[in-house]
């Protein structure tokens, strides 16, 4: 069996990228739905607000590896329209990461001044710093080394990559 070229072994990387993503936030959106329809919404306002901002952009991040595997396929869909499009998203990311607090606050108020497990505390938590996570690796820092050649590309430069996204739209101001 022959070796897979460079290009293979970058279309095999991005649809797993793409399938992996999107289902992950398809998985967490089904599970914000099931703990929605099995507990008390009041105790929930946090966790969900975390977990939909999540999954907004791991939809995010799904679109973006989609559209590079069209250009990797030679059917370019990446356009300027994309780019806006991109734009317009880290923008509603960083306000929805800014209502953070605010959320909590809220929660915190309507659950009679008290955080406890009663209105998942730990996992709230965990779903907003991983909504966090996935703006930095998305729109700043790449997070995720997942393969041979980011490995080595972080121990060597001892330093974070620059976000693809990232540097898509550093490199095509619109």
């Amino acid at each position: 069996m022959p070796a897979l070229t460079t290009r293979q072994r970058l279309i095999k990387k991005l649809q797993w990228t793409f399938q992996v993503e999107g289902m992950n936030a398809f998985m967490f959106f089904g599970i914000l739905i099931f703990l929605n329809a099995s507990y008390q919404s009041v105790n929930l306002l946090f966790l969900s607000y975390g977990m939909l901002l999540m999954c907004f952009i791991l939809m995010q991040g799904t679109y973006y590896w989609w559209l590079k595997l069209s250009v990797i396929n030679e059917r370019p869909i990446f356009q300027r329209t994309s780019l806006l499009r991109f734009r317009k998203f880290k923008r509603i990311n960083q306000i929805g990461l800014a209502l953070i607090p605010l959320v909590l606050l809220i929660q915190w108020v309507i659950s009679g001044k008290q955080l406890s497990g009663d209105n998942f505390l730990f996992w709230a938590i965990f779903a907003n710093v991983f909504a966090v996570l996935e703006y930095i690796n998305y729109y700043h820092k790449q997070l995720m080394y997942d393969n041979s050649h980011d490995l080595k590309y972080l121990f060597y430069n001892k330093t974070l990559k620059e976000a693809s996204l990232h540097k898509d739209l550093r490199e095509n101001k619109i």
